[in-house]
């Protein structure tokens, strides 16, 4: 394993550390509000607001780690049926558009961040939350995918394994 590898995989295993955390303080938000109504029979009005913006930092940070991990999702109809070299070239086909569609939303998301801020822009909920702060999780979770995306085409490219490549077949799976 290459240096860069090993740092963009520490990396990534950092976001899904964060994304992770983002997941438990969404338990503990909405463990909270259903205590708050049906316990104390006074409801919070900002759960779901904050809930939705720690779904969007979970998703982002931990996409990165899901690449290196081969869990994205995967149609492998025809690919079973490629040799070898084949499942190699449709494999960096896709680490290629991975990459493209993760660059896409690193420019636009910084766009969108950059409008927000320079307008002022704050949610309509309850936290009020200037809009720029959740938004930039998609420029920066996307910038982890392209690294991640990069590097595996990198690696792959070179004749190393492709991560979701199994040596044993699923058990039960014909």
């Amino acid at each position: 394993m290459s240096r860069v590898e090993r740092i963009a995989r520490v990396i990534s295993r950092i976001a899904l550390g964060c994304a992770a955390l983002a997941l438990l303080a969404s338990l503990a938000a909405i463990a909270y509000s259903v205590i708050r109504r049906y316990v104390f029979g006074a409801p919070v009005a900002w759960t779901d607001e904050l809930v939705g913006y720690l779904l969007v930092a979970s998703v982002m940070l931990a996409a990165a780690d899901a690449l290196f991990a081969g869990e994205h999702i995967a149609v492998d109809l025809l690919t079973d049926r490629l040799r070898a070299r084949g499942k190699r070239i449709a494999f960096l086909f896709g680490l290629a558009a991975v990459a493209a569609s993760a660059l896409l939303l690193v420019f636009e998301g910084v766009g969108t961040v950059q409008f927000s801020r320079q307008v002022g822009l704050r949610s309509n909920g309850d936290l009020a939350l200037p809009l720029w702060l959740p938004q930039l999780l998609v420029p920066i979770g996307a910038l982890l995918l392209l690294f991640a995306a990069v590097v595996l085409f990198v690696v792959v490219a070179r004749g190393g394994v492709v991560p979701h490549e199994r040596t044993t077949p699923v058990q039960g799976i014909e």
